[in-house]
């Protein structure tokens, strides 16, 4: 199982560029083991640690999770090691560049294709 979610997440992380969403009845639950940084009201997902301490590092994923789970992560996991559970949305589908979920709004600052819409961070 954990050599499943490295893979998943060198997958994902490993140039930040996710495979476009799938589109299909039920979204794919993704478990995703990064590096946070919370800004703008999202977070962005990294690869390294040292990715996450330099200002406007790339390549990383934007995301959100519901308001008060962002309220409680910023303060507890800002700069650390996280697994995040979620969906990845198709940025095509947002409108006038920003995609709310669940009282959070995703401005995409990582510019990706892909966004995170999490249902759970939690420390690695």
């Amino acid at each position: 199982m954990k050599a499943l979610l490295a893979l998943t997440a060198g997958t994902l992380l490993a140039g930040f560029s996710p495979a476009p969403a799938v589109v299909a009845d039920e979204p794919v639950p993704t478990e995703i083991v990064g590096w946070v940084r919370f800004s703008d009201g999202e977070f962005q997902l990294y690869e390294r640690e040292a990715q996450v301490l330099r200002p406007f590092s790339r390549p990383c994923l934007s995301g959100v999770a519901s308001r008060d789970l962002m309220r409680q992560a910023v303060q507890d996991l800002n700069g650390r090691q996280v697994k995040i559970t979620g969906v990845m949305a198709d940025w095509a589908q947002a409108e006038n560049n920003r995609m709310e979920f669940r009282g959070s709004v995703v401005r995409n600052v990582c510019r990706g294709e892909t966004v995170l819409l999490a249902d759970s961070i939690l420390p690695d």
